[in-house]
């Protein structure tokens, strides 16, 4: 798999629900074997690819990331400007 392929996926699970868990991303992805796909972080954090992210953020220019609860959703009117929230 891409990683254009692994952010179709992605978008593909963000529009059935209008929300994805970065952890449901993650580790859909690493059982895939690539650390492009994904890996661990310094901090032992299971993360999406960088490549993945970059283009899945090109796909979904009008959602953004719950940092606290780490999910992407749809944006909404009160939403501050910016990716994160």
């Amino acid at each position: 798999m891409t990683p254009q392929q692994a952010a179709e996926w992605m978008l593909e699970q963000f529009e059935a629900k209008r929300f994805l868990y970065q952890e449901e991303a993650a580790s859909h992805l690493f059982h895939l074997h690539d650390e492009a796909l994904a890996y661990f972080d310094a901090s032992g954090n299971l993360c999406v690819g960088k490549a993945v992210l970059a283009e899945f953020n090109k796909m979904t220019s009008d959602a953004v990331y719950e940092r606290a609860d780490k999910f992407w959703r749809d944006r909404l009117p009160s939403d501050m400007p910016g990716r994160m929230q």
